[in-house]
């Protein structure tokens, strides 16, 4: 799962809004409530959406969740 800049919510590449993150989680993992679940977000978002992302998560029964940061790699 990833949080861009602007708050916007991904499941790999497609777009999803808070409500369909459990359901698309569960039919994507077979309702495997074991399965880790990664959280990746751009640095400069709002905590409380992390957490409200996070919180969808472990209300969908998944409660392992990994935080990830998104790194900006430059080249000089």
């Amino acid at each position: 799962v990833t949080i861009d800049a602007k708050g916007g919510l991904f499941i790999q590449d497609t777009a999803v809004s808070l409500d369909q993150l459990a359901p698309r989680l569960e039919a994507i993992t077979g309702r495997k409530a074991d399965t880790r679940i990664f959280v990746r977000g751009d640095k400069g978002i709002d905590y409380g959406t992390v957490m409200a992302v996070v919180s969808t998560i472990n209300r969908a029964g998944f409660a392992k969740v990994a935080l990830r940061s998104i790194t900006h790699r430059f080249s000089l």
